[in-house]
């Protein structure tokens, strides 16, 4: 279980994420969700040991034992367009291999199945600069399912992304909680995290403001003070 603390988050003096206290169950899928700025991607990214913060989690302290425990999908992220597809998911092998860039049998088959849970292993072989946006998308997302670690941060995975691929990311995602990984990703759309999530944690100014399951969570309330909008999609004045 990964417990977070009044976890708190300033930049330039400004607090950006306020006294956050929340557990995830192991394979539990989780929407963070809220409008722009309300703190989403600034509360991953203190989860992962990237941004100064206060307050706390159960995870390890030590940054390579930490890399082992969490991967982290960045909501911007690239990779050099001439180097191989496979070369880039073996990259989420790193924290287990440390300098010594030697893959050993179990490195070699958590790439492998990563590569075939994501749907790129088509791909293995071509250069990441021929692929389309959503199937580079997808590279990404094996490279963090390689770590094999047992919880998956998700920054805007799905954003910008056509139809296919917003659903194909977010099935992909939902196997991992079903295979045993706590995920957590911010999204913005409310239907897609209704569909795929056991549960959701709303975001507004900073602060968790409703933490349900994915049938409760987003009430006529919520929706209104929150998102300014009506449960049927109109927008509230």
């Amino acid at each position: 279980m990964i417990t977070l603390s009044e976890i708190s988050v300033q930049f330039d003096g400004k607090t950006v994420v306020q006294d956050v206290s929340a557990t995830a169950k192991p394979g539990e899928f989780i929407a963070l969700v809220g409008p722009n700025g309300s703190g989403k991607s600034s509360l991953l990214k203190a989860i992962a040991g990237l941004v100064p913060h206060t307050g706390s989690t159960n995870l390890p302290k030590d940054h390579r034992t930490r890399a082992k425990q969490l991967a982290y999908l960045a909501q911007t992220v690239t990779a050099p367009h001439r180097h191989l597809v496979r070369n880039i998911v073996t990259l989420g092998r790193t924290p287990h291999i440390g300098g010594l860039s030697t893959l050993g049998e179990r490195d070699k088959n958590a790439v492998t199945m990563a590569m075939t849970q994501a749907g790129v292993t088509e791909f293995a072989d071509r250069m990441f600069g021929t692929l389309s946006g959503g199937e580079q998308t997808r590279v990404h997302l094996a490279r963090a399912l390689s770590t094999q670690a047992p919880l998956l941060l998700a920054d805007e995975p799905i954003t910008a992304l056509d139809p296919y691929y917003q659903l194909s990311v977010m099935q992909v995602l939902r196997e991992a909680a079903q295979q045993g990984t706590t995920v957590i990703a911010a999204l913005h759309d409310l239907s897609l995290a209704e569909r795929f999530c056991d549960r959701i944690w709303v975001m507004n100014t900073g602060r968790l403001v409703a933490n349900d399951t994915s049938s409760r969570a987003l009430t006529a309330e919520i929706l209104r003070d929150v998102f300014r909008i009506t449960p049927d999609g109109q927008i509230t004045v």
